[in-house]
């Protein structure tokens, strides 16, 4: 009958079982690719922004980076496997500096734009991982999650460059050093022992 269906049908959802795999997938940026995929072993270098510098911005150089992610939804049984890879990227094309910026100090304000980005990736996976995953709710949950922490990496990209005037205060352009290079020394040690 169709309430025994039902029954049947509802504890059946009940019963299973979802796994959620969320994790950094480590690409390798390709030799003559736009994208550079974030390595902590390579740094941004002047050559790496190649597009066309917008002379009306207030700023000598300009990181278009981001971070995105991968999914899929298989079962094994009465389990639901959910696989989410997530990359952080630079574009090449889209990235630009201005003909007199050249110093490392300019080049390092850059690279923590990049590293402000990782920083939001790994957010997103640990949110991702302490997500409540259903098959039902699995992708509108998964861009919800995706849609919040862009939005809070773009605010907290802004605030790096309204707080540092976009490295013209030197003094809160170091205060800024120090906290990004503290959280990504975190981040890799974590990354390291990371099963």
């Amino acid at each position: 009958s169709l309430l025994s269906f039902f029954i049947i049908f509802t504890t059946y959802l009940k019963a299973q079982k979802v796994i959620v795999k969320a994790y950094m997938d480590n690409k390798i940026s390709g030799k003559n690719s736009d994208t550079i995929y974030y390595d902590f072993n390579r740094a941004l270098d002047w050559p790496d922004f190649q597009g066309q510098p917008d002379v009306n911005h207030f700023g000598g150089a300009v990181t278009a980076s981001g971070f995105a992610f991968d999914s899929e939804m298989n079962y094994d049984g009465n389990t639901v496997l959910i696989d989410i890879s997530v990359d952080t990227y630079f574009s090449k094309k889209s990235s630009w500096k201005k003909p007199d910026i050249n110093s490392p100090y300019h080049l390092q304000h850059e690279q923590h734009h990049f590293d402000i980005t990782r920083i939001g990736a790994e957010k997103l996976i640990e949110e991702l991982r302490k997500a409540k995953f259903t098959e039902a709710n699995y992708k509108t949950l998964l861009n919800s999650i995706f849609e919040k922490a862009y939005k809070e990496n773009n605010q907290l990209q802004q605030q790096y460059d309204g707080e540092t005037v976009h490295s013209l205060d030197t003094t809160r352009q170091a205060e800024w050093n120090d906290r990004i290079s503290t959280a990504m020394k975190k981040l890799q040690a974590q990354v390291a022992v990371r099963p």
